[in-house]
């Protein structure tokens, strides 16, 4: 594996495993999300590390977003093993033989589900903040830094424009201080 690759996959992470989250409780599997992430991992880091480093370094733009094919290939096998009853995680339940199981010798205690859902509080709060952003008339380099840093999560360390790190944390602020304005703002109404 590269360092390129183990790069991308620590940033990246979290916000895979967001993902994997909100996919799993949508199949029905809500505990084994980090389960189907790990397996999505294991899979990328035994394919070819050519194949890989063209998938990250090439872009894609689906749906609005643009990516690294990478992330949209991650994103795809996520929903996949998360879905699919024949994809390589779902396969491997499937061999889980739960026939000598007798359920009525089992203790279960009825208790109120009453857990948030993390993953659609994410998936909530990432949207207004996708709206308040859109709504937002901002120049096209306070667009382009916001969505550098907060929709990419890259780091400013690796931006490639001119404006040094405080241009950048200061446009940055003023555009967060703005979308948490407009949210705030819609809350109220």
């Amino acid at each position: 594996m590269t360092q390129e690759i183990n790069q991308y996959l620590k940033k990246s992470y979290q916000r895979l495993l967001d993902y994997s989250i909100f996919h799993a409780s949508r199949a029905g599997i809500p505990d084994e999300a980090t389960d189907v992430l790990n397996e999505v991992i294991l899979a990328l880091l035994q394919m070819d590390d050519t194949r890989v480093m063209n998938l990250l370094s090439s872009k894609k733009i689906e749906k609005g977003i643009e990516r690294s094919e990478l992330d949209w290939f991650i994103m795809k096998m996520i929903k996949l093993n998360c879905y699919s009853e024949t994809a390589p995680y779902r396969a491997k339940l499937k061999q889980i033989h739960t026939s000598n199981i007798d359920v009525c010798r089992l203790q279960i205690e009825d208790v109120d589900d009453c857990a948030i859902d993390r993953a659609e509080v994410v998936l909530m709060r990432f949207k207004q903040v996708r709206e308040a952003f859109d709504d937002l008339c901002l120049s096209q380099k306070g667009k382009q830094i916001f969505e550098y840093k907060f929709f990419e999560g890259q780091l400013f360390s690796e931006w490639k424009g001119k404006e040094t790190k405080k241009e950048l944390y200061e446009v940055y602020t003023k555009v967060t201080n703005l979308i948490k304005a407009r949210i705030e703002k819609k809350t109220l109404i």
